[in-house]
């Protein structure tokens, strides 16, 4: 029997088979894992590092981990970082960028414990030209892989300043277009999504990150469990990877950024 006619065979046994719903009981319980969200960049801004806690509900609100000391060291210098608003486990950095070729450390000290993350940059590649499409009145945009190094691509669109947006109306978005690199199963046959669509004159800001091969990890781990879960090839559950000691998760990146913004014209 060929691959394919045993990918046919089991889509239709998925198709055909009942599934009985069963609701039990979802304990809760405190967690004190820390969680920590943070990169660095090329970008001459104040860099955030998100310290919380994990949900102890489904489906409830992070906790944030106040209190913290929280440094950035490039073997050379250090950074000290302020939390920011008081309370929030939010804490920046002075308006610094990263460099290409350094190793930069994160040290967190938290209720008596320390935690240590490390990363460098990669180049990224350049942009290729914004590609869109109309559909019906609106328009779409075409995401596909390109270059030769794993990246992901995040899009602002914004359509404010145009007669399309209305008092009230939340009129901008944002599209994530991940390139890896990688061959998962998971990921081709992942779920569909409902194509994003905008008026024109929306301006589209374009921020393209390299990926370093400890970050390409944890982000494939992370869509593993989160966009590319539903198809008929889901891998099994588990924690996504991370660079982080002493129990905490989550990912301190180091990235080389570009950007660009397009005007969204009418297409021939």
């Amino acid at each position: 029997m060929s691959v394919r006619v045993m990918i046919a065979w089991l889509m239709c046994l998925l198709m055909i088979a009942c599934e009985e719903a069963i609701d039990l009981p979802l304990a809760s319980q405190e967690l004190t894992t820390l969680v920590v969200e943070g990169i660095l960049t090329n970008e001459k801004i104040n860099h955030r590092i998100k310290l919380s806690h994990p949900y102890g509900i489904q489906n409830g609100n992070a906790v944030p981990a106040s209190g913290a000391v929280v440094n950035i060291m490039d073997g050379t210098d250090s950074i000290s970082l302020t939390e920011f608003p008081s309370g929030s486990g939010e804490y920046y950095t002075p308006q610094v960028r990263a460099v290409f070729g350094k190793t930069y450390t994160l040290l967190i000290q938290y209720q008596g414990k320390e935690y240590l993350a490390q990363d460098s940059s990669v180049p990224v590649e350049p942009l290729q030209p914004l590609d869109y499409r109309k559909v019906e009145d609106f328009y779409t945009l075409n995401l596909f892989e390109a270059g030769q190094n794993a990246s992901f691509i995040s899009h602002d669109i914004s359509w404010k300043n145009t007669t399309f947006c209305s008092s009230g109306v939340v009129c901008e978005g944002k599209v994530v277009f991940y390139d890896l690199k990688t061959i998962d199963v998971n990921e081709i046959y992942k779920p569909g999504k409902e194509e994003f669509r905008f008026p024109l004159n929306s301006i589209v800001v374009r921020k393209k990150y390299s990926v370093s091969p400890a970050y390409k990890a944890f982000l494939r781990s992370v869509l593993s469990e989160t966009e590319w879960r539903g198809g008929i090839f889901d891998v099994q559950r588990g924690n996504a990877t991370t660079n982080l000691n002493e129990g905490a998760i989550g990912f301190f990146a180091v990235s080389t950024v570009l950007s660009d913004s397009t005007l969204i014209v009418d297409l021939p």
